[in-house]
Formats: C-alpha cells, sequence, structure tokens
C-alpha cells in the first residue's frame, strides 16, 4: 500500500505538498484524488493568505487613523494656545515708532559723520569731493552740494529735513543729538 505523506508548514504562504512515497503504479483514480486534496489544499492555503493579508490592512488602517486623530488633536491644541496667549516668539511686538526728535537727532549725527569725511578729504588733497562717495562717505539719505570752498548737505527722510552749511561748527549743528539718542536707548 502506498504512503501519502504531506508536508505543511504554517508559516509558509506556499500551499502544503503532498508527496508519494513508494508507488508502482497510480491508478487514474488515485491521481485524480490526490489532484483534488492537492487542489484543496492550495485554496484553503490561499484563503488563509487572503485574511492574513485582510487582518494586516485591517491593522494599518487602524494604527494610520490613531495617528491621524493624535496628530489632529495635538494641532488643535497648539494652534489654540498660540491664538490665545499670543507668545512673543510667533507674535513679536513691533518696535515703537521713533519719536520725531529722536529721528531728527539720528539724521543730524548722519550728516555730522559725513561732514567729518569731508574735512579730511578736503585735509588730505586740499580741495573738496565731487561726491561723496569720493569722501569715503555713506550718503544714501544725504544731497552734497559743493561749492569753491564751502559745501551744503542736505538730509531729508520720514518727514524730518535737516540742512547743514559747512560754515557753521559742526558741534552747533550736532547740539544735544548724542543724549537724545542715548536716552532712546535707556
Amino acid at each position: 500500500m502506498p504512503k501519502i505523506r504531506i508536508v505543511e508548514d504554517s508559516r509558509s504562504p506556499r500551499p502544503a505538498q503532498v508527496t508519494m512515497t513508494h508507488t508502482p503504479n497510480p491508478t487514474p483514480e488515485k491521481k485524480a484524488l490526490l489532484e483534488a486534496f492537492d487542489t484543496v489544499l492550495k485554496i484553503q492555503a490561499e484563503e488563509r493568505e487572503a485574511r492574513r493579508a485582510e487582518a494586516e490592512a485591517r491593522l494599518r488602517h487602524g494604527t494610520s487613523r490613531l495617528v491621524m486623530v493624535v496628530c489632529s488633536t495635538i494641532l488643535v491644541f497648539v494652534s489654540v494656545y498660540l491664538y490665545v496667549e499670543r507668545p512673543d516668539w510667533v507674535f513679536p511686538t513691533p518696535p515703537t515708532p521713533e519719536s520725531l526728535v529722536v529721528r531728527e537727532a539720528s539724521l543730524r549725527i548722519s550728516v555730522a559723520n559725513a561732514a567729518q569725511h569731508i574735512e579730511r578729504y578736503r585735509q588730505r588733497t586740499g580741495r573738496l569731493p565731487t561726491t561723496l562717495a569720493e569722501a569715503g562717505a555713506h550718503g544714501g539719505l544725504l544731497d552734497y552740494e559743493p561749492a569753491s570752498t564751502a559745501y551744503k548737505l542736505l538730509a531729508d527722510t520720514g518727514g524730518v529735513r535737516v540742512t547743514y552749511d559747512s560754515d557753521q561748527p559742526l558741534a552747533q549743528f550736532v547740539g544735544n543729538s548724542f543724549k537724545i539718542i542715548s536716552r532712546r536707548s535707556k
């Protein structure tokens, strides 16, 4: 009598294998029976694999839904906190605009700086520069009007207009601008 041996590994996705040992000449009925048995085992293995894949998909879907709910909850709480508390690291307070006095003092110091560059240039070369850049001054806000031996510096910014004439002493032009600026930073 032939012996039938069924090899099945429950961890393997492959269907069980049926092997026959010591069968001299199987009859067609036996062959059909073995093929039917092999087909049933393959179908059962495929069904187990489909159920396992479906269970894994449900688990992944449930996990991703949980992660989405947790992330949404955290996002809502952080947004509410930011809206209610309005912390400075997110919503910095805008700087207070400088007063007209402080802007004028800053402008006078800028003009005085350019005038010092012009005077140093005149001492080195014996003549007035043709432009502020030639004197090494940064004249973004300044207009420079040279004459034969004198010059004028004009500055206009934010509603403040200052004019410096080189005949005027520089200390008198600057006045108490440094004190005004130093008080601003306290």
